[in-house]
């Protein structure tokens, strides 16, 4: 179903990985190309720290939290969300190499979320 929705984003200067995951931290798919480790195990902790980012900006009274990035020695961690009160909440992950194509990486995540969500509401 969601197999081509990760297509473009496999493009981008310094892919290395990337996933789909619905709010409670289930993987949809992923995709590995370059990347040291196993992706699945780590998953369900970034998709933690994200769901505890829109408690956290809540709190501050900033709403939900759409966006999260980590930048590491390593290469960068991207997340970014269908939205919370969306009938479809799911969470899109993309790492990079520490010189990936972070603007891109982002205008990509966000067609290949509202594509993956048109596809699950179908």
């Amino acid at each position: 179903m969601l197999d081509t929705v990760l297509n473009d984003i496999k493009e981008i200067g310094g892919y290395r990985a990337a996933a789909i995951m619905d709010a409670t931290g289930d993987v949809l798919i992923t995709d590995t190309s370059n990347i040291k480790g196993e992706l699945g195990l780590v998953l369900g902790s970034f998709n933690d720290i994200f769901v505890n980012g829109h408690r956290a900006s809540e709190k501050l009274s900033l709403g939900k939290t759409k966006s999260m990035q980590f930048m590491a020695e390593g290469g960068i961690v991207m997340m970014t969300c269908s939205g919370v009160d969306a009938r479809i909440h799911i969470h899109i992950l993309v790492i990079l190499a520490p010189d990936g194509n972070q603007g891109l990486a982002r205008l990509q995540m966000d067609k290949a979320i509202q594509k993956a969500v048109a596809e699950l509401s179908a």
